[in-house]
């Protein structure tokens, strides 16, 4: 923790002997004089995407202006409060000193998620999903045909990816780590479950719903450790984007049957 950081939390100047916490690994609460405020803002921060994306849901918001609008959540009220903390994204945040660390960890676990998200399309897809129905619902929701998924997939799987890494690993994760780690694995991994099951939740039975519940959340805790053991984002970002990179391969196989 820089001296600023320290400051503004504080209120008082930076002490030398004060003890300090650098590392998400460290003990739960060892902050004695960071105000309870702080974590409240934190768990608000965290939850405020999905307060968004309700509000879009309710007023109807489709296509790519509705699915848009709540990504600006993930990014500016983060980077206004590392600013007015004094909190340096590149260092404290996204960490790209240690770009290199469990990178070939992240791409082993990123081979095995497409593996199982395409070995499980393939052999329950069928049984599972609506396709036809799945079809509809992406055109209609995300404005995505065969002709324009070829433009979007690439936005999705690196844009997207670095950006849900941002939020919810660097920066939810990150941040509330250095209060209470149990908080800090649990109500990320939570949120960004909720974010995409807001969306995706009408599309399929209570089945198939439910195993996107239980995948999503391990996907997020994976994640949330993975970023934590490499100490940086780029690892679970890799992750990330493999599983993105399946995904889409599932998308782009429906549009196109439907063509």
């Amino acid at each position: 923790m820089n001296a600023n950081e320290r400051q503004w939390r504080t209120g008082e100047p930076d002490q030398a002997n004060e003890t300090t916490c650098v590392h998400p690994r460290s003990s739960a609460v060892s902050f004695s004089r960071i105000p309870a405020t702080e974590l409240h803002v934190l768990i608000a921060l965290t939850v405020l995407p999905l307060g968004v994306i309700g509000a879009q849901i309710a007023l109807g918001l489709d296509g790519v202006l509705g699915y848009s609008i709540y990504k600006l959540f993930l990014f500016i009220p983060p980077l206004i409060y590392c600013r007015m903390a004094g909190i340096r994204l590149g260092a404290d945040v996204l960490k790209w000193r240690n770009a290199s660390r469990r990178l070939g960890t992240a791409v082993g676990l990123g081979a095995l998620a497409v593996l199982l998200f395409w070995g499980a399309y393939a052999l329950l897809g069928d049984w599972l999903l609506d396709k036809d129905l799945l079809v509809a619902k992406i055109h209609r929701q995300f404005s995505v045909t065969p002709r324009t998924v070829f433009f979007i997939a690439p936005v999705t799987i690196f844009l997207n990816s670095l950006l849900e890494e941002f939020f919810y690993r660097a920066f939810a994760f990150g941040r509330l780590a250095r209060h209470n780690r149990l908080l800090a694995y649990l109500l990320p991994a939570a949120a960004f479950t909720a974010q995409h099951l807001l969306f995706i939740h009408h599309w399929v039975t209570p089945l198939p719903l439910g195993i996107a519940v239980v995948a999503l959340f391990i996907f997020a805790l994976v994640l949330e450790k993975l970023y934590e053991s490499a100490d940086s984002i780029v690892a679970p970002w890799v992750v990330h984007v493999l599983g993105d990179v399946a995904m889409m391969g599932v998308a782009v196989a429906l549009l196109w049957r439907a063509s």
